[in-house]
């Protein structure tokens, strides 16, 4: 761990546990907001695992604007918009299946990338 200092390992801890956390309230949030009018299907599952992954992935490839307030509240509404198409789209037609979710995760990847490098400038990398 060349380079790792207790602080970066307690950083990094935290950073993990915030996105978990996130993660986890976000899953009561839908489960709150449905009452029991929705059942969770595939779709809900996909929405979950999808997003985590579309995140971090997201996150991980932008470390340098990790200190940015901007970068996070860029993510945030992203993430927020993300959500609401999804929830709508599984309200509406229940039966969408988790694999749809693949290519829409790509398309929605390189959107995500293109609006963060609009919003924060271009990273050469």
């Amino acid at each position: 761990m060349g380079g790792w200092t207790l602080l970066k390992i307690v950083r990094r801890s935290f950073l993990y546990l915030g996105i978990a956390l996130s993660v986890l309230a976000l899953i009561a949030v839908i489960i709150i907001l449905t009452k029991g009018r929705v059942q969770i299907s595939g779709g809900w599952i996909g929405l979950v695992g999808y997003t985590s992954l579309l995140f971090w992935i997201t996150i991980a490839k932008s470390r340098e604007r990790w200190s940015l307030q901007s970068f996070w509240l860029a993510v945030s509404g992203l993430l927020a918009v993300h959500l609401l198409a999804f929830v709508a789209i599984l309200r509406i037609y229940p039966a969408w299946r988790m694999i749809w979710f693949v290519p829409v995760v790509v398309v929605e990847a390189g959107l995500f990338s293109i609006i963060l490098n609009l919003l924060l400038g271009f990273r050469a990398k």
